[in-house]
């Protein structure tokens, strides 16, 4: 009985931005509740048509060249749809679909908005933007951001620092953490090259220059390195005198990525100190480092305070560094390179912790129970 009152209950997912294939909005969430026995519709504007995925309906509103025809032939069409797929929840990915979420809280509907970003910091982090804008268009976001918390009924987060901003006008503001999916099989080779690695957008603040650097002086090292990267970025990257032990992958399918991790040494997760990752603090934004440790991969990170008092306090799974200190860097990468058995010991140690306390099946408890709550 319990499994049919679900099947009637209907859940669409707003996105104008991401596309169909997002990891945490179609991957974790979508497909997430459709198991759970939610009838999920996802609402896009990816331009790859409607389809039917892991029992998740897909429906597509096409794509914009346009940022203008998104902000207004987008909106329309997926105010359209939501309302055509009349559902009980209504969850929104994207910040520019908060007035089509207000007015579906409006019309009686239950709403969720799922704050991937923190978008006060994101929007001060506008280089191309003259500061004094900046802080304008951050002041009235916020106060917006604020009097919609208010009238929705529930906010999804990733960053501890917007939760606690959030909830005091929003008792149902959850932490709902991007950690890795970890039930798969591991097949890890024999780890006798000295290799590193790096998977992801490759962006000046995962630190690459300086990491490149620091690999210069280190004898007998191979970087593997994959992911998008703008041509600008990836020049200026081989310019400099290590890139001669740098292996540029592209863009590769999880899979290879796979193979990649699995015959690395170590894992890079070295991110600036930046207003999204709330400076020196850190937040749990920033998977990259649980992706590593889920592989048995010690890690090369970042030295967050988050992340030093809850997990390297306790665990030795990898060494931290200041991301802009190149000799750190250097010495830490040496180190477990030199060290090949703590370093394969402090991996086995990272994927217990990853599995225990840092992977999306934890989280996911925490998605459905909010949808149950809301609709009980």
């Amino acid at each position: 009985m319990e499994d049919d009152k679900l099947m009637k209950r209907k859940v669409c997912i707003l996105s104008s931005v991401r596309q169909r294939d997002c990891v945490r909005m179609f991957h974790k969430e979508s497909v997430g509740l459709a198991s759970f026995g939610y009838n999920v519709t996802l609402v896009v504007a990816d331009g790859r048509g409607n389809e039917v995925i892991k029992g998740v309906t897909i429906i597509d509103v096409g794509k914009e060249k346009s940022r203008f025809r998104r902000w207004t032939k987008t909106m329309l069409n997926i105010w359209k749809k939501a309302k055509e797929v009349d559902c009980d929840v209504y969850q929104f990915n994207d910040p520019e679909l908060l007035f089509i979420g207000l007015l579906l809280k409006k019309s009686g509907k239950k709403v969720v908005w799922d704050m991937h970003e923190n978008i006060p910091a994101d929007l001060m982090q506008k280089k191309y933007m003259p500061h004094l804008i900046k802080v304008f268009i951050t002041a009235v976001y916020s106060k917006l951001e604020i009097f919609s918390v208010k009238k929705i009924d529930a906010v999804m987060c990733t960053r501890q620092s917007v939760q606690k901003r959030l909830v005091k006008h929003n008792k149902n503001v959850i932490l709902l953490s991007n950690f890795p999916v970890t039930n798969y099989e591991i097949s890890i080779q024999k780890r006798d090259e000295r290799i590193i690695c790096f998977a992801g957008a490759i962006v000046r603040n995962y630190q690459h220059k300086e990491i490149i650097q620091a690999i210069e002086k280190i004898e007998n090292i191979k970087y593997l390195l994959a992911g998008q990267i703008n041509e600008k970025y990836l020049n200026e990257l081989k310019a400099l005198k290590g890139w001669e032990k740098v292996e540029y992958l592209g863009i590769i399918p999880f899979e290879e990525v796979k193979k990649m991790y699995s015959r690395s040494s170590l894992g890079l997760a070295i991110h600036k100190y930046t207003a999204n990752m709330d400076w020196q603090t850190g937040n749990y934004a920033l998977t990259k480092i649980f992706e590593l440790m889920v592989w048995e991969l010690p890690v090369v990170c970042t030295n967050y305070t988050l992340w030093e008092e809850e997990i390297f306090s306790s665990y030795k799974c990898g060494i931290t560094v200041n991301p802009t200190n190149v000799d750190e860097i250097e010495k830490a990468i040496r180190y477990l390179l030199d060290h090949p058995n703590e370093a394969a010991e402090m991996g086995r140690v990272g994927r217990s912790v990853a599995l225990e306390s840092f992977s999306w099946e934890k989280e996911e408890k925490k998605l459905t129970g909010l949808y149950q709550n809301l609709l009980n």
